[in-house]
């Protein structure tokens, strides 16, 4: 059974103590003196509200140099263009959103290289994956610590430590191989033809013809930026297209992590648990209450607890098939399968 520790927001007060809990307990047995430690997390969106705030991030920061070893922050950049479609624009956006590496102490690196192409190609005998395109700088370095928001999400149900191993640490040849069962639809009795999606594509896979948007299935990536600019609810996921992505984003997330075998720790805070992911750059509704902060050495187990806190603090076993439509747990079951982790775990208040 699977330790994940557990700083409940209802019995602490301050946000440096519960933060300085849940890292004595998992970051220091897995970083040693001099170790190059990458802390993974999404430094948000321009225009989003809800992502984790750098003074949240920063204890974890000044924990791991304190214990001797040498942490920067990491991401990787998007498959859609917005803010942070490369290194440059993602810096920047970092930037806006208070991640300095003057406030945090720490260097701040797109770990995909200046546009996405940096990568190592990974082997894995998955159901769908055979390769994996990780991200370069993940396989340079000492430890992980992967830092991510649990959130609802409009692809996978709920988005945590998985999604954000198996999105987020691959390059964007990587993603494209996620996002590909994505390719959306367009519902012709509500497209307006107003061009939006046609002009936000990266891709060019988006023409208007007739006032309707038609998309290039050959040039499309799934990256669904159109789905989320569209004001109108013409443009659509597949229905079939979802459970594959929950099943590709665990075996990407088992690809990613082989390297670091038991040197790869997780933190999920469960905060501003709004419907939709950090990527989208207008705020989002919450539909759960604050509930605190989780650490494990163990992914699939973290997202399982994550998963499970939020549906019972929500009082609603279905909340997210009733907000997406889609079952997370199809994710911590194909986790198991793949020997990502295990679900089994026992819940450690400390």
């Amino acid at each position: 059974m699977q330790q994940v520790f557990f700083a409940n927001l209802n019995k602490h007060l301050k946000w440096d103590q519960m933060i300085l809990g849940i890292c004595e307990k998992i970051i220091s047995s897995i970083v040693n003196p001099g170790d190059l430690v990458a802390v993974k997390l999404h430094m948000g969106e321009r225009g989003g509200g809800t992502f984790l705030k750098p003074s949240l991030v920063k204890p974890i920061v000044d924990f791991i140099k304190n214990i001797g070893g040498e942490p920067f922050l990491t991401d990787t950049s998007t498959l859609y263009r917005r803010g942070r479609g490369n290194a440059i624009e993602y810096l920047k956006t970092a930037l806006m959103n208070g991640f300095s590496p003057e406030f945090i102490g720490c260097p701040i690196i797109i770990a995909d290289g200046l546009n996405g192409e940096s990568e190592v190609e990974v082997s894995f005998n998955g159901k769908y994956l055979k390769k994996v395109y990780v991200a370069s700088t993940f396989m340079s370095v000492d430890s992980l610590i992967v830092v991510s928001h649990g959130k609802g999400h409009r692809l996978c149900g709920f988005g945590g430590s998985i999604k954000n191993v198996g999105m987020g640490c691959l390059s964007q040849k990587g993603k494209i191989l996620i996002h590909k069962v994505s390719q959306p639809n367009v519902n012709v009795e509500k497209c307006v033809g107003c061009r939006i999606c046609e002009k936000q594509c990266r891709w060019n896979a988006i023409k208007v013809i007739d006032n309707v948007a038609k998309i290039s299935y050959e040039k499309c990536v799934g990256c669904l930026d159109c789905f989320i600019v569209c004001s109108f609810e013409a443009v659509s996921p597949p229905e079939e297209g979802k459970e594959q992505v929950l099943v590709r984003l665990a075996e990407a997330a088992a690809a990613v992590l082989k390297k670091f075998k038991n040197k790869a720790v997780f933190i999920n805070f469960l905060i501003d648990i709004t419907e939709l992911c950090d990527c989208v750059p207008n705020a989002s509704r919450k539909f759960a209450p604050d509930i605190g902060i989780l650490g494990s050495k163990d992914i699939v187990a973290i997202d399982k607890a994550s998963i499970d806190l939020i549906k019972e603090n929500c009082n609603n076993k279905n909340i997210f098939l009733d907000l997406h439509k889609i079952d997370p747990e199809i994710m911590i079951k194909t986790g198991e399968e793949v020997k990502l982790g295990s679900a089994n775990y026992k819940l450690v208040e400390i």
